[in-house]
């Protein structure tokens, strides 16, 4: 309870749960939320993890199934070469023996058998936290293509809304210039203006045109179809503390799950390296016959056979596995610790990262907000005759910069606090990584 209630704050502070959107959302609007959901159930390399988990699933089965007994049919004929009447090999009851048996074996004591039943078991769980690491990556990409699609959609709608004011001002100017209130360099400049927002439109569509396609190809939508974006909210959360999301990647990170999943493999197949030291004992239970003669009904009987199988002298062998399954262990061991080491390192820059765009969003917001006050006042001064068009051009121009910075930097604060979220092990969409 205290690991959901740890994990339902930090998804609150990095704005990130199911209030992601602000205003409202139609129902038609794509979130990031059913985006990285559509991703999951479409994209193939998720399909390929799953398709290892059952895999692995079958194996582990299949390891599991060599503990149990096995019925079998055993039947043949021997002919055995003779001299002077007689078989030349001791071991044989006769010129020919005949066997038609089926058996029962039935495992007794089988260390190695049961060390490769928990390696299969590990592997199986392997398996399922690469399925986590890989649904985490895909929700990475699909986050990235979707917050690129909304600060290309941002951009477009500054330079359109500009152009609107362009345009007006362009024909306020005309107006003026045959009742002759306006110079030629004002017409000029208002028409340069105009020109330099429309240059500013025509680049930003493609980069948009692109952005939507990968943002398709991700989500398994066709261009045409990719809905409209749900406007995205400005965080209105404090951070959390690194102390905190480093207990929550130490958590819910698959990357850290994957690596407990290969020690605890290696450490199984210690076990199997150090199992082939030990005795292995069996029983056999047969029924049918084994002779020499022509058979006969008659004939047929039980069998029983106890074995033992102890393994004496290798030359060393086993003792150099052994050594070579240990060092594994503290191979995955120091492993474990590099990339603990390599996730907090990625946290620590992130988590710059986003403090650094929360800041840089406020002073935009503070930059946008003069910008338009400075563009309004030199608007009005212009109708009234008392600016010029190049002081309009420069106000207009800071006051579009200012609105692409302002939405860029909403953008970027958002996508460095997803950002932290998927350091930490978690989905953008979810509270918690299933």
């Amino acid at each position: 309870m205290m690991h959901k209630a740890a994990t339902r704050r930090i998804m609150t502070a990095l704005g990130i749960s199911a209030c992601l959107l602000s205003g409202n959302v139609a129902a038609d609007d794509l979130t990031l939320r059913s985006a990285i959901q559509r991703a999951l159930v479409n994209q193939a390399v998720v399909q390929q993890a799953q398709h290892m988990i059952a895999e692995r699933q079958d194996l582990g089965r299949a390891a599991h199934a060599d503990l149990l007994p096995a019925l079998s049919l055993s039947t043949g004929g021997i002919w055995t070469q003779i001299q002077n009447g007689q078989p030349r090999f001791v071991s044989a009851n006769g010129a020919r023996e005949l066997i038609g048996q089926v058996r029962l074996q039935i495992p007794l004591y089988t260390p190695q058998a049961y060390a490769l039943s928990a390696l299969a078991s590990d592997r199986s769980a392997i398996a399922r936290y690469r399925l986590q690491q890989t649904r985490l990556a895909v929700a990475a990409q699909v986050t990235m293509a979707y917050y690129q699609v909304a600060l290309d959609d941002n951009a477009l709608a500054v330079w359109r809304k500009a152009l609107a004011a362009a345009r007006q001002m362009l024909t306020a100017t005309q107006e003026g210039y045959r009742a002759g209130t306006r110079s030629r360099l004002d017409l000029s400049q208002s028409k340069l203006t105009l020109v330099r927002i429309r240059m500013g439109l025509d680049q930003a569509r493609p980069r948009a045109q692109a952005a939507r396609q990968v943002l398709a190809l991700q989500t398994g939508y066709t261009t045409a179809a990719l809905p409209t974006l749900a406007r995205v909210a400005v965080p209105r959360t404090a951070l959390p503390g690194t102390h905190t999301l480093r207990q929550q990647a130490d958590q819910s990170q698959p990357l850290l799950r994957v690596a407990n999943g290969e020690i605890q493999s290696a450490r199984s197949l210690l076990r199997y390296q150090q199992a082939a030291r030990l005795p292995v004992i069996a029983a056999t239970g047969a029924y049918g016959v084994d002779t020499s003669t022509p058979p006969q009904s008659r004939q047929l009987g039980w069998q029983a056979i106890l074995s033992l199988q102890m393994p004496i002298f290798g030359f060393g062998r086993n003792r150099d596995r052994v050594a070579a399954a240990q060092e594994q262990v503290a191979a995955m061991q120091a492993a474990k610790a590099a990339l603990r080491l390599q996730i907090r390192s990625r946290l620590a820059a992130d988590y710059g990262a986003a403090q650094a765009a929360a800041n840089a969003l406020q002073d935009a917001q503070t930059l946008a907000r003069t910008a338009r006050t400075v563009y309004t006042m030199t608007r009005k001064g212009y109708l009234a005759g008392a600016e010029s068009a190049l002081a309009l051009q420069q106000a207009e121009n800071g006051w579009v910069q200012a609105q692409l910075q302002s939405a860029g930097a909403a953008i970027r604060a958002r996508l460095t606090r997803a950002q932290l979220a998927l350091d930490s092990g978690l989905l953008p969409d979810q509270r918690k990584l299933s």
